[in-house]
């Protein structure tokens, strides 16, 4: 910020004191780390005092990578890398410093209930002088203005370190080590995890991994984001084969009974993609709908004679089998005086006249479907489509 205004003061007794006392304590280089203070510019020479971290020393020179400083009245030399040179470029008189509160008030006098001129963010680099050891004086859009000591400090805010998101092509361990063979591993990052990686070297990116630093490797990872997978709930309309190919010809996995809602991770050449045990799998989509099944309402009843069960809804359909007298048997809807019901798997019909919602003394009811030879008959899956 170029100042535009003179700067004046007229300081008496204390208050001059005050100032000349804060602009000592206000020096040129600010220490970025615990450093050394020796007696010659040189890092074998004997060793003065020591600067902790942000401490403050008033800079008197330079000989080449080194600041000669004045620190609490010990003079010697501090390497350049290690201090921050508060004199860089900043106007005679002015001293640089930065804001540590989130939002730092700006008022019209040294004084917290002096009116608000505005605000400055958190980590502002604003230049202005010390008026004592609560106020600092600054210009603020063409206004004297004065800030409190209380948030502001001469050390120079890090750099916020600067990251690129990447996206796991696989299943990607993460290590200890930027090393597939020294590196241990910590854990996995699921194919399509979305990770910040902070720089990257020999190939690894490096990552942190639940708090600590660690590395996952480059060659593993997109800076494209992946496309969103687009699902489609479907349900099966007959007994579906599950293929581990998009063929009639690949390994059968397993069977969805029919009415089984799936869902699908896309569709090519008549095949659904769907995931079953936990693997890419395959339907025809030939016999699947869109369409979710009615929930189907049915009927206990129960024979009231030995009765024949057949193929369609009429005294000619073909004798499939007998349900003893008494038996018990779920009906699937009754129409002109026939109930629908499932024998073998397969759609089947007994005359309503011959049952009853009713249901028998104990020790009278059937338990089986009976065959036209008298045998027991059991419920099978119908054919298997797919």
């Amino acid at each position: 910020m170029k100042m535009q205004r003179k700067w004046k003061y007229v300081l008496t007794g204390t208050l001059a004191a005050v100032v000349l006392a804060v602009n000592a304590w206000a020096a040129n280089v600010v220490a970025n780390t615990d450093v050394n203070v020796r007696s010659a510019p040189d890092n074998n020479a004997s060793i003065v005092c020591s600067l902790r971290k942000h401490a403050t020393a008033e800079k008197l020179g330079t000989s080449g990578n080194w600041i000669h400083v004045n620190y609490k009245g010990k003079t010697g030399y501090v390497y350049k890398k290690y201090v921050t040179d508060q004199d860089t470029e900043q106007p005679e008189g002015l001293t640089t410093v930065y804001v540590t509160a989130n939002a730092l008030n700006v008022r019209t006098a040294p004084d917290a209930t002096s009116a608000k001129l505005g605000t400055l963010a958190k980590n502002t680099a604003v230049q202005g002088k010390y008026i004592s050891k609560d106020w600092f004086e600054i210009e603020y859009k063409g206004h004297t203005g004065y800030i409190s000591t209380k948030y502001i400090t001469a050390t120079k805010p890090a750099e916020a370190v600067k990251t690129t998101t990447v996206y796991t092509t696989a299943n990607l361990w993460v290590r200890t080590k930027p090393d597939k063979t020294t590196g241990e591993k910590l854990g996995v990052l699921k194919k399509g995890t979305a990770v910040e990686s902070y720089g990257k070297t020999n190939g690894w990116h490096e990552i942190r991994y639940n708090g600590k630093t660690a590395y996952i490797s480059g060659k593993y990872v997109t800076t494209t984001k992946p496309a969103t997978v687009k699902t489609t709930t479907v349900y099966t309309t007959a007994n579906l084969r599950v293929r581990a190919a998009a063929t009639t010809k690949s390994e059968r996995l397993g069977v969805l009974p029919k009415g089984t809602a799936v869902t699908t991770y896309g569709k090519a050449n008549g095949w659904y993609e769907i995931r079953y045990n936990g693997k890419k799998a395959y339907i025809c989509a030939k016999y699947t709908t869109t369409t979710k099944p009615k929930p189907v309402q049915t009927t206990t009843v129960y024979t009231t004679a030995d009765l024949w069960i057949r193929a369609e809804a009429s005294m000619n359909g073909k004798k499939l089998g007998v349900l003893k007298k008494d038996t018990a048997v779920e009906t699937y809807g009754k129409a002109n005086g026939w109930y629908e019901i499932r024998y073998n798997g397969a759609k089947a019909y007994i005359g309503a006249k011959y049952t009853t919602t009713t249901k028998p003394q104990a020790g009278l009811l059937g338990s089986a479907l009976l065959g036209a030879d008298g045998t027991v008959e059991t419920e099978e899956l119908p054919d298997e489509v797919g």
